[in-house]
C-alpha cells in the first residue's frame, strides 16, 4: 500500500488532504461512542475491555476507502482495500490511539479553543494571500466528505496526543559531533580482502556411508509419507443449466426458463428459480443410483467430467477443487467406498457431486526411491559443517599471525582484493559481507581487522587492510545540520514507537482474529 504514497503528487491540496486521511486514521475510535462496556454487540477487538465493534469496525474500513477515493480516486482505492494490510492497519490505528487517547487522559492533557483555532487558522490550504479564509475552510473540507465540527474534533484530539512526543522530542535531540560522526561514517572507504571457502569443495569428503543413509531414512520416515491420491468423476449444475429450452427438460421448469424472454434479469430469475426446484431431485437422484453419475447427468444434460489426479491437503489452483470443502468431499467415506457423493454447495451457489475413479492410499516410499534425496541432503549438510570447521582455523590461525596471507591455505584458496569499498559502492561484496565488513574494527599498527560470514554457498573470511575516513573539517555546517535534523526525527520515531509499544504490552489487547479476518476477506 506504501508504494501509492510514494508515487503521489506533492500539491499542496494533495498535502492538506493527506493531512485529512492522516488525521482520520489517528483519531478514529478516541470518542465514546466506539467504545462500549464488557456487554452489547459482538467486537472485533477490545483494548482493556473496550470494545471495538463489528459495525464500528466496518465503518471505518468504509469510511478509509472513501477518503482514499478522493485523493487516489475509486479503482486505486478498492485495489488499496483489498490488500490483506489495509483491514489491518485500520484496526491497529484504533487500537493504538485508544491506548494514546488514554494515557493522555490519564495525564489529564487539554486543548484550549484559542491554541484550537490557531491551529485551523494556520494551515495555509484554508488561507487566502497569507489569511485564513473561512469560506474556504468550508468548502475544502465539504469537498473531502467533512464537516468543520468533524474536522476540529479531530484535529483538537491530534493536538492532545501531540503532546505526547515532547518528551521523545527532547530525548531524540542530537549534536553537531553526532552528525559529523554520521557523515564521516557514510563517506568511508575501505579496502577489504575475501577468501571464501565453499561447500562444493568438500562434496567428495561429505558424502555418507550406506548405514548412515539407512539410520536417516529409518529416523525420518514421516517426512517420506506420500498423502493420498485419488480421481473422481464430477458434475456441476447451476442456473445456468436452465437458460434455454435446450437445457430445461426437467419437469416443471421448462417454462419460466424457456420463454424466451428479452429482459436478461428476468431470464436470471427464471433460471434460478428453476435451479432451485430442481434441487431435491438433484439430490435425490444421487441418492437413488449411487453407482455412478449418468442418471443425474441424463436428467438435467450435465457433462461428467474427470478431476484429474487430487492430493489429500493439497486444493487444486483452478477449478470446483480449489475449494477446500469439494476436496474434502472426493476423499470422503462414501466416496471412497464406491459411492455417490451428497451434493455440495459451492461458493458460487452451483451443486458438485462426485463420484471414484481411482484411489491410491497414503504411504511411505521405500529407500531405494528417496535415497538420491537423503544423500544429496546428508552430503549439503555435512560438507557446509566442514566449510564451517575450515573457515575457523584459517581464521584463528590468520588472526594469531595477523597476515592475510595465512587464509589462502598455501595457495589453495584465492584471496579477493576489494579496493575503495563504500556502504553505496560495495565493489562486488554481497550485503551480509559488506555490513560485516563495515561493522569491523579499523586495521591497529596495519594488523588486519578479520572477521567471518555465511554467504549463500560457503563461508566468506574477511580482512579489512585499510579505512579511509574523510576529515571532519571538510563537511559542509549546512550538511551537518541537516543530518542532525534527520537523527533527531528518526530517534523521535523510534522513542515515539516504542513508547506506544510500551503502552500496549501492557494493556490488555484482543483481537478476533476470525472477524479481522473476514472483514480483510470483503
Amino acid at each position: 500500500m506504501m508504494d501509492v504514497f510514494r508515487n503521489f503528487g506533492q500539491s499542496f491540496i494533495a498535502k492538506i488532504i493527506m493531512v485529512l486521511i492522516a488525521l482520520s486514521f489517528v483519531l478514529w475510535g478516541v470518542s465514546g461512542y466506539l467504545m462500549s462496556g464488557s456487554s452489547g454487540p459482538a467486537a472485533v477487538a477490545s483494548v482493556n475491555g473496550q470494545k471495538i465493534t463489528e459495525a464500528v469496525f466496518h465503518k471505518r474500513l468504509e469510511e478509509a476507502q472513501e477518503r482514499y477515493s478522493h485523493v487516489f480516486g475509486a479503482a486505486t482505492a478498492a485495489k488499496m482495500a483489498q490488500q490483506s494490510s489495509f483491514a489491518h492497519d485500520v484496526l491497529n490505528g484504533l487500537i493504538d490511539n485508544i491506548l494514546l487517547g488514554t494515557e493522555a487522559g490519564r495525564l489529564g492533557l487539554q486543548v484550549s479553543d484559542t491554541a484550537l483555532a490557531k491551529k485551523v487558522e494556520a494551515i495555509p490550504a484554508f488561507q487566502e494571500k497569507g489569511v485564513f479564509s473561512k469560506a474556504k475552510y468550508q468548502k475544502l473540507l465539504a469537498a473531502n466528505g467533512m464537516t468543520p465540527a468533524q474536522f476540529e474534533g479531530m484535529l483538537r484530539e491530534s493536538m492532545r496526543l501531540e503532546q505526547l512526543q515532547v518528551i521523545p522530542q527532547i530525548i531524540a535531540s542530537a549534536s553537531d559531533q553526532a552528525a559529523t560522526e554520521v557523515w564521516g561514517w557514510s563517506q568511508e572507504y575501505r579496502d577489504i580482502k575475501t577468501v571464501t571457502i565453499t561447500d562444493a569443495h568438500f562434496a567428495e569428503q561429505a558424502k555418507p556411508d550406506t548405514a548412515e543413509v539407512q539410520s536417516f531414512y529409518q529416523s525420518h520416515l514421516s517426512e517420506f509419507h506420500l498423502p493420498a491420491e485419488v480421481e473422481v468423476h464430477y458434475v456441476v449444475m447451476g442456473p445456468h443449466n436452465f437458460l434455454g429450452a435446450n437445457q430445461a427438460s426437467a419437469k416443471g421448469v421448462t417454462a419460466a426458463a424457456a420463454s424466451g424472454s428479452k429482459n436478461s434479469e428476468q431470464a436470471d430469475q427464471a433460471a434460478e428459480n428453476a435451479f432451485q426446484a430442481q434441487v431435491e431431485n438433484f439430490k435425490d437422484r444421487l441418492f437413488s443410483s449411487p453407482d455412478g453419475l449418468q442418471s443425474v447427468a441424463k436428467a438435467y444434460h450435465l457433462t461428467i467430467e474427470s478431476s484429474g489426479q487430487l492430493t489429500a491437503g493439497k486444493q487444486a489452483s483452478s477449478g470446483p477443487f480449489s475449494d477446500p470443502k469439494a476436496l474434502d468431499l472426493a476423499f470422503s467415506k462414501a466416496v471412497l467406498a464406491g459411492k455417490n457423493s451428497s451434493a455440495l454447495t459451492l461458493k458460487n451457489g452451483d451443486l458438485l457431486a462426485v463420484h471414484l475413479l481411482h484411489y491410491t492410499p497414503g504411504r511411505a516410499q521405500t529407500l531405494a526411491a528417496v535415497k538420491n534425496q537423503i544423500v544429496a541432503q546428508l552430503t549439503a549438510e555435512k560438507a557446509t559443517q566442514l566449510a564451517k570447521s575450515k573457515a575457523e582455523a584459517l581464521l584463528a590461525s590468520a588472526r594469531k599471525a595477523g597476515k592475510v596471507e595465512v587464509l589462502t591455505a598455501d595457495g589453495t584458496y584465492p584471496v579477493q582484493v576489494h579496493l575503495n569499498v563504500t556502504r553505496k559502492d560495495a565493489r562486488g561484496l554481497y550485503p551480509t559481507l559488506l555490513s560485516a565488513a563495515f561493522d569491523a574494527p579499523a586495521p591497529i599498527k596495519h594488523i588486519p581487522s578479520m572477521g567471518m560470514v555465511r554467504g549463500q554457498n560457503g563461508y566468506t573470511i574477511f580482512a579489512v587492510t585499510q579505512v579511509m575516513a574523510p576529515s571532519s573539517v571538510a563537511v559542509n555546517p549546512k550538511v551537518t545540520a541537516e543530518i542532525r535534523a534527520s537523527l533527531e526525527e528518526q530517534r523521535g520515531r523510534l522513542l515515539s514507537a516504542a513508547y506506544l509499544r510500551y503502552l500496549r504490552d501492557h494493556a490488555k489487547v484482543k483481537i478476533d482474529a476470525a472477524k479481522l479476518a473476514a472483514a480483510t476477506s470483503q
